[in-house]
């Protein structure tokens, strides 16, 4: 029952008594047939409650599939289909049907189909978009009364790896007049593995002279007897060597016969070590550090699968480490893809201050597929006259209701719920386990200052070294380490990182670092000449970040220079081709690449 058929109730009664005191038929007549109209109204809308709205079956496809537990990708598009399974009849009322996207899709538009059909009603059909921020309705659908709309399509592109979860679908019903309105939320829950992207640098060849030297000792090239081209040494004939290899000139020569082996290069080893840390989590989802770092990993390991390389990796951040074994071939590349989409998934941030925005989020969340749980005859809000203030009062009221929803969603005991309305602490961890499970996990936007933050980057910086340490432990010779990690910040600090990048590469390994930027793109110094006093403050902005970054990358590179590590920023294709460098280097057994053909 909304605000306006109360007053229209209170109308009605006013006048059916005034009417009856005063002795005028003509408008106790008219009162008592706007509340009859009333009461018709509310049978009519209580039928359709009843027993039409349990019938309504709605169920989408996505990619013409309708089962779930597959697989996306992230940044490709994902057509969705939305239909109903039954028809159904509606006289006099209004349906509202709202698909409720998850938050790592974007959407991109939204086509309705339309069929005419004999029966006079409205179907108002819109796909929203939910945002950890706000709720907002970025596309909405009507139809003219006489048109029926039982299926519409839409398309979304996802944003980054990780899982992409369709919890269900909203319906509100209305009666033509808005005199009612009821609203239930039917759960048709689809969860996708999104993988990340990956992207081919182009065809690379290696400038690199290979060279008969005698290496250093431990240092050998990664060559055997095979196939080749190369001539790899001459040795005595033994039966059963084929005749092509016999080495007429130096068997003449040596008076005995001698065959050519040619050399075959050994794959090599690439190791990736991912670093998760909540520093490279933070932000929107496509516009996070481990999307940079999962979309350079992804497309590293296309590479060095499609050469016949082996790629293996660590996944580490606050929960622990987890070891990929080296694996090639297309069956180690998908497996390498499912490790980093489930990476990606945010795990439960670290608990946070009670604020109003986490509130006002719960709120509109438990609105959009909790509405029945709002409802005053299940979830009532006692009366009290403190606070005395409208705005207090208001706000105690959702913080009852929320409370109360969230007894009935955990399934909680009564005292559990009197704790969340009176301790801040405990109705903050309920809230923050309720988005965490609905795919939106809260992250304050202003993290408060707190004893002991300064630890932070020094306990990450010892945990990628103990990373490093761990994949040195498991390696063989002449490995390929690629560490991708936020490092620009941590410049200060990489005495707690070095002694194990020095051990790393004194096992004769190759060590190269790619560092994500906040920009997605390379600093690169600005030209103050260039000013015109044109600039917006976005650019102004952008052109101090970049300056900033400059700095940081030029101090970050002569540190990891002096210990033989390569520097690298990811966000473009430079950051492949240069590990693709050092992987082909390391093949040869030479101390340093020469550089590429790009």
């Amino acid at each position: 029952m909304t605000r306006r058929v109360q007053l229209f109730a209170v109308a009605g009664m006013i006048g059916l008594f005034l009417g009856l005191f005063r002795g005028q038929t003509v408008l106790s007549l008219l009162s008592l047939s706007s509340l009859l109209w009333i009461l018709s109204e509310w049978l009519l809308f209580s039928w359709h409650v009843r027993f039409q709205i349990p019938s309504i079956k709605p169920f989408r496809m996505i990619n013409g599939e309708r089962e779930s537990n597959r697989s996306l990708w992230a940044d490709r598009t994902v057509e969705v289909r939305v239909q109903l399974t039954n028809e159904i009849r509606l006289w006099g009322v209004t349906l509202d049907l709202l698909d409720v996207i998850p938050e790592n899709l974007e959407l991109l538009h939204s086509e309705v189909k339309r069929n005419r059909q004999s029966n006079s009603w409205l179907v108002r059909n819109f796909v929203s978009f939910i945002n950890s921020a706000d709720n907002d309705v970025v596309n909405q659908r009507r139809l003219e009364p006489g048109q029926l709309q039982s299926a519409w399509s839409y398309s979304a592109r996802v944003r980054a790896a990780g899982n992409v979860v369709f919890p269900g679908f909203r319906i509100t019903l209305q009666s033509t007049h808005h005199l009612y309105r009821f609203e239930k939320f039917i759960p048709c829950e689809q969860s996708f593995r999104a993988l990340p992207s990956f992207v081919d640098a182009g065809e690379y060849r290696s400038l690199t002279k290979k060279s008969n030297v005698i290496l250093r000792h431990g240092v050998h090239r990664l060559l055997r007897s095979g196939m080749g081209s190369e001539l790899l040494e001459l040795k005595e004939y033994v039966p059963g060597d084929p005749f092509k290899s016999i080495a007429w000139k130096v068997s003449a020569k040596r008076d005995q016969w001698m065959t050519r082996q040619y050399e075959s290069e050994v794959p090599a080893r690439v190791q990736l070590l991912v670093d998760g840390s909540r520093t490279s989590r933070v932000g929107g989802f496509g516009f996070r550090l481990i999307d940079q770092m999962t979309f350079v990993a992804a497309s590293i390991g296309r590479m060095a699968t499609s050469a016949g390389d082996a790629v293996g990796g660590v996944l580490f951040d606050e929960r622990g480490m987890r070891r990929l074994p080296p694996m090639s071939g297309e069956k180690g590349f998908q497996i390498l893809l499912r490790a980093l989409a489930d990476f990606s998934i945010n795990p439960s941030p670290p608990p946070c201050l009670l604020n109003q925005r986490m509130i006002d989020a719960a709120w509109g969340l438990i609105s959009q597929q909790f509405p029945d749980l709002l409802d005053f005859k299940v979830n009532e809000f006692p009366f009290s006259v403190f606070p005395i203030l409208p705005t207090g009062r208001a706000r105690r009221r959702q913080r009852f209701l929320i409370s109360g929803a969230l007894t009935e969603i955990f399934r909680l005991s009564s005292r559990e719920q009197v704790a969340m309305i009176h301790d801040d602490v405990t109705f903050a961890q309920r809230i923050q386990e309720l988005l965490n499970n609905s795919g939106m996990p809260w992250i304050a936007p202003v993290i408060a200052p707190f004893e002991g933050r300064d630890r932070e980057p020094i306990e990450r910086m010892t945990q990628l070294a103990d990373s490093i340490l761990f994949a040195v432990g498991h390696a063989r010779d002449n490995e390929v380490f690629v560490v991708l990690s936020d490092l620009l910040n941590c410049v200060g600090i990489l005495e707690f990182l070095l002694p194990a990048v020095k051990l790393a590469i004194a096992k004769h390994h190759r060590v190269s670092f790619v560092c994500p930027t906040t920009t997605f793109r390379r600093p690169s110094p600005t030209v103050a000449a260039d000013f015109s006093g044109n600039w917006s403050t976005d650019d102004l902005l952008f052109v101090a970040e970049q300056a900033r970054l400059q700095i940081q990358a030029e101090q970050l590179k002569r540190e990891l220079h002096r210990c033989g590590a390569s520097l690298s920023l990811s966000g473009e294709k430079n950051a492949i081709r240069l590990i693709m460098a050092e992987l082909e280097a390391a093949k040869t057994g030479r101390s340093r690449f020469q550089g590429a053909l790009r």
